[in-house]
């Protein structure tokens, strides 16, 4: 008898792993672990919350740093299982297209090529109880010595299959200098609504042959990860002056400006913040925002934000992001009808992606679109989006409108094909403005 029971224990274990992943992982294909690694920005842990990686003393700026300096990087984010976890993270080099490199780790990384994060902190004095996971990058420990495009991977324990987060971060030399400008489009139909780049590249300090082959330009708008230009090829060549000359990849639309939303102080209402109900249903406060209707056939307003960014504070205990609590914020977008494509809230605390969790829902009795979403407390910024069917990009233009006079910030990378390095090199970064330049 003992040969059947063996033969049955397979299946048996099967049965019992497929009934705990279902109810540890909400049932999902979204929340698992054991998934094969994503190149960008992504969350894989349910309970994983409020992501953030900027460089060191500034919470809004974006995660690049220069080769060598002494900036850094932070990482933090919360958790909001009761119990601490072991977690480790390492760095994996990449291309200019974001794939991974040729190198070896020991080829990028010096000291340690993998560590564990520091342990986890405990939140105080918060309804919604959390841990809170930080890391400096680079550090004594692991330090970084070539320049390029990384993926920061946090994992459990020492499995690097057992994921928890991804992150992209750019390491960079200032090697070749950066000409770019804001231009008004050359396409007339498009002129109140898009904003061109017009940008020249010079790399004379470095050994290109094929400018064609061994320079590439990335560009993105307000750190947008889903609308990351590439593909940029010169119109001219000079010598060592590349000239793009309006390029068609640097034609963006215009967008509008954010709405945003103030909850660093929980005792009053602020703009936006119709009212605040103090922990009712799930236990933690309850913010409604005002309903403010689309914006898309609107002339153009402007009205401060910090495009589409968002920041932690909790002004009652001096900023310290242990003190911030969770906030249930109520989302209202009044409509006259449902919309044929979905409606989601969407800005970098979704990691620019329209995630399930912050899809709205249409609400026949009230005619409009609602959306209820854990959030720490801070200020926000946000957009109502649609994603049409068969695109997997959101439509920023179709609830919010698009116009030429609003105000973003542009991101210009230039990467060198090195093949002595066998890599390719981050040796030009441009920041500009739309308005400020």
């Amino acid at each position: 008898m003992l040969f059947p029971l063996l033969a049955l224990l397979p299946l048996a274990c099967t049965s019992l792993h497929s009934a705990t992943s279902g109810s540890d992982r909400n049932s999902s294909d979204y929340w698992t672990n054991k998934v094969p690694l994503r190149y960008e920005d992504h969350t894989y842990s349910s309970t994983v919350r409020t992501v953030q990686l900027f460089k060191e003393g500034f919470e809004l700026a974006p995660p690049v740093i220069e080769l060598g300096s002494e900036e850094g990087l932070i990482l933090r984010f919360d958790d909001l299982s009761p119990d601490p976890q072991y977690l480790s993270y390492t760095l994996v080099h990449c291309d200019a297209y974001w794939k991974p490199s040729d190198l070896m780790p020991g080829q990028y990384l010096s000291g340690a090529l993998n560590d564990y994060l520091p342990p986890a902190r405990q939140s105080f004095n918060t309804l919604q109880p959390f841990l809170q996971y930080d890391v400096r990058i680079p550090n004594d420990i692991m330090r970084i010595s070539r320049s390029g495009n990384y993926l920061l991977k946090v994992y459990r324990d020492t499995d690097e299959n057992d994921l928890v987060l991804t992150r992209r971060l750019m390491v960079y030399e200032q090697r070749a200098r950066i000409d770019a400008r804001i231009q008004a489009t050359r396409q007339v139909d498009l002129r109140d609504q898009a904003q061109q780049v017009d940008l020249s590249v010079q790399h004379g300090e470095l050994p290109v042959q094929d400018p064609f082959a061994e320079i590439h330009i990335a560009m993105l708008q307000n750190m947008r990860w889903d609308e990351l230009r590439t593909g940029f090829k010169p119109r001219f060549v000079r010598g060592t002056d590349l000239i793009y000359d309006f390029p068609e990849q640097g034609l963006f639309m215009g967008g509008n400006e954010y709405r945003n939303f103030d909850l660093k102080d929980l005792r009053f209402t602020t703009q936006r913040v119709a009212r605040i109900e103090h922990g009712v249903g799930q236990g933690v406060y309850q913010a409604h925002l005002t309903a403010e209707p689309k914006r898309n056939i609107r002339v153009y307003f402007d009205q401060p934000d910090i495009n589409g960014r968002f920041f932690v504070r909790n002004d009652f205990f001096d900023g310290d992001p242990l003190g911030a609590d969770y906030v249930n914020v109520h989302f209202t977008l009044p409509m006259p009808g449902p919309l044929a494509d979905p409606v989601y809230v969407y800005g970098a605390f979704s990691d620019w992606q329209c995630r399930k969790e912050y899809r709205m829902e249409w609400n026949a009795e009230r005619k409009a679109y609602t959306l209820a979403a854990l959030l720490k407390q801070g200020f926000y910024d946000f957009a109502y989006v649609t994603v049409p069917y068969g695109s997997t990009k959101p439509d920023l233009g179709a609830i919010d409108g698009d116009h030429f006079q609003t105000e973003n910030d542009y991101l210009v990378l230039v990467y060198f094909s090195d093949r002595q390095q066998r890599c390719d090199r981050l040796v030009g970064v441009r920041f500009l403005n739309s308005r400020r330049g």
